[in-house]
């Protein structure tokens, strides 16, 4: 029997559709029931005897900060893959996701040395790794540091991934994956989702900035991979490509019918950007849709490798054209 946490994001919902594809028996939590329909609805766009698989799954309501909801969750589990997270670039919502994050996968940690699972797989983020000097490609050993450009969720995201490596020194066999921006089917207004909406909606602005994708289908293929081999104690990213957000947005632009962004903006408009939308959202009692985190990180050059993983497992990724033609293909289909 197989946990998946997590079970209605991006990630988590094609976990399921890969393991139940399989025929494996999947135990799935959930936060939000109404989310489940989401999920259900991935399931439909990649197969028409999507029913078969939706019937392998055992939906179960739970909170990764509540340790004795999480002991249940385990009961007669022997993998678990951990795809739970709080993402938000809101400074309001940090402690939150510091609480999710970092404190839910310590719980998750210790349940599951408690209850003797046999493998985890942890499903990071980029953002907890480092910076690589020079700007060369970020791999594997490239280590978190704290400085002035660290958002709230990278930093959630490194203290969650110490809690792993902790287990792992305990005698938990982990492994750890870091996928770069991860395109796929999700809600307009979530995850990468957010980018697909912005270009619909005409955004004319592109930055100077550089940063990996991958496609959410090689994500859950590569953690099922993982967890199905032989390999425990190991990290590896998942990058698909490196392209500016100029030739990203493009994709999405010619992808979705919409006209691709064309004025530039530079590194001192978006620092204006973020403060002006902080005060008007302020006044307005909103949430600000550009933070400085946000407005940071779309001006800075990162490029990431995935060439252990190539090396290991002779891993093949999707072209990111074909990521964002899946995507716009879902996207198109929520607007009918």
């Amino acid at each position: 029997m197989i946990l998946v946490s997590g079970g209605t994001g991006l990630v988590g919902s094609h976990l399921l559709f890969h393991l139940t594809e399989q025929g494996n028996r999947v135990r799935a939590i959930y936060r939000n029931k109404k989310n489940i329909a989401e999920t259900e609805r991935i399931f439909r766009f990649y197969t028409p005897d999507a029913q078969a698989c939706l019937d392998l799954i055992e939906w179960i309501e739970a909170d990764i900060t509540d340790y004795f909801a999480i002991e249940d969750a385990l009961e007669g589990i022997e993998q678990v893959y951990h795809a739970a997270a709080k993402v938000s670039f809101n400074p309001h919502e940090s402690a939150r996701m510091l609480e999710v994050n970092t404190q839910g996968t310590a719980n998750l940690m210790n349940a599951c040395l408690h209850a003797g699972i046999k493998k985890v797989c942890y499903v990071s983020s980029i953002s907890s790794l480092g910076k690589s000097p020079d700007n060369a490609p970020i791999d594997e050993k490239v280590e978190w540091q704290q400085d002035d450009y660290r958002s709230a969720y990278s930093y959630s995201k490194f203290r969650a991934e110490m809690e792993v490596w902790r287990a792992s020194k305990e005698g938990l066999p982990v492994v750890v994956v870091n996928p770069s921006v991860i395109i796929g089917p999700v809600n307009w207004l979530r995850s990468s989702g957010r980018l697909f909406y912005s270009i619909k909606r005409g955004l004319p602005f592109y930055t100077s900035g550089v940063n990996g994708y991958v496609d959410v289908r090689d994500v859950a293929r590569a953690v099922v991979m993982l967890m199905e081999s032989e390999t425990v104690n190991e990290r590896y990213v998942l990058n698909g490509e490196n392209l500016s957000y100029k030739e990203f947005f493009s994709m999405i632009a010619d992808a979705l019918g919409k006209k691709a962004p064309r004025i530039k903006a530079s590194r001192l408009l978006t620092e204006l950007g973020w403060r002006t939308n902080l005060v008007l959202c302020f006044i307005a009692r909103k949430a600000p849709a550009i933070t400085k985190d946000t407005a940071r990180t779309a001006q800075t050059v990162s490029r990431y490798s995935s060439e252990k993983i190539i090396r290991d497992f002779n891993f093949q990724f999707t072209p990111i054209k074909e990521a964002i033609d899946n995507a716009a293909r879902w996207f198109k289909e929520l607007d009918k």
